[in-house]
């Protein structure tokens, strides 16, 4: 039990036999460690419990051995240990602190890497494209590094059964030249959304994600590339809001359009505008003098005039078709008629 201390098994026999029978003199000792201690080791052993502070030689004569109380000895002994060990507890923090910053340097610069240049940012796009196996998201904003529409390989991929959901932004379609290279990928099978996005963004599903590495300069001449990580995750929850808020473009003649509808009444109008405000059915149906049931197959019908697919999407189709404004505007002459 002593072994902790620093005790071998001999030095521990004979120490203990020391405690019941000191004080000894050397004739003693040396009878005393022929029971406890193979030959010739008498000497060494007691030398080591004199260094180790457990017993003491006295000048006397004859010279004796005593032990020193085991109160004192023994706890001198433990105090020892207890400071080295606090001293190791103090290495292993340093060397553990060490250990997990080279361990994040290095796990943080294979999970993010950093592309500089036009021509770089370009090969990692094509790269990211070309290991996708399902589907790839994006949104799509201006500046361009390329040229409009110049993503042959999309349409490879589309035709091999890879989809693609793009949000473009809405300056997106009025950058010449765009509105016809859209209409090319929606003709190859790319679903189309359009939205106000927050910056440049590519997703595959290798898992790897492609965004700027500046927002001020649009992922045209530096950008991240995000492998798989919380950071891809967080990325993916961004697109999928989005996605789930961006409303469906349709091109016609070259321009950006929806299904062809009728002007919306007056109620229509008033609906719409307490539905972007964010009202309840139960304050819009007070407003108008409606049951909730009847807000709610009004709400319905609107959707599906303006090809929308949630709430928020049919506020902002009628933001886009320029309803409320209309709104106004026939207010604002009213007034001034």
């Amino acid at each position: 039990m002593l072994r902790v201390l620093g005790l071998s098994a001999a030095e521990q026999d004979l120490y203990e036999a020391l405690v019941e029978h000191s004080p000894v003199t050397l004739e003693e000792l040396d009878r005393l460690a022929a029971q406890h201690l193979p030959p010739g080791l008498t000497g060494a052993v007691a030398v080591r419990l004199e260094e180790l502070g457990l017993i003491a030689l006295l000048p006397e004569d004859p010279p004796r051995f005593v032990v020193v109380p085991p109160e004192m000895g023994l706890d001198a002994l433990i105090r020892e240990r207890a400071r080295e060990l606090a001293e190791a507890r103090l290495r292993v923090g340093q060397l553990a602190t060490r250990y997990h910053r080279t361990t994040a340097a290095q796990e943080s610069g294979g999970l993010v890497e950093v592309v500089i240049g036009r021509e770089a940012v370009l090969r990692r796009f094509e790269q990211l494209q070309r290991g996708t196996r399902k589907e790839i998201r994006m949104f799509d904003a201006p500046p361009y590094a390329g040229v409009v529409g110049g993503n042959t390989q999309e349409f490879d991929l589309l035709s091999r059964g890879v989809d693609y959901r793009v949000v473009y932004d809405r300056r997106a379609i009025e950058v010449r030249g765009t509105l016809q290279a859209i209409a090319g990928y929606i003709a190859a099978g790319e679903q189309v959304r359009v939205g106000d996005v927050p910056m440049k963004l590519v997703l595959s599903d290798c898992p790897m994600g492609l965004v700027p590495l500046r927002h001020d300069l649009q992922m045209v001449e530096s950008a991240l590339v995000v492998h798989d990580s919380t950071l891809l995750d967080a990325l993916t929850a961004l697109f999928e809001m989005y996605w789930e808020r961006a409303v469906p473009l349709h091109i016609s003649h070259g321009r950006a359009q929806l299904a062809e509808t009728t002007s919306p009444t007056g109620a229509q109008r008033d609906l719409l505008a307490r539905l972007v405000a964010g009202q309840t059915d139960k304050a819009i149906a007070a407003h108008l003098g409606w049951s909730d049931r009847t807000v709610r197959r009004h709400v319905r019908a609107m959707m599906i005039q303006l090809d929308a697919q949630t709430r928020f999407q049919a506020g902002y189709q009628a933001v886009l078709r320029g309803w409320l404004t209309d709104e106004k505007s026939s207010q604002d002459d009213a007034t001034t008629a």
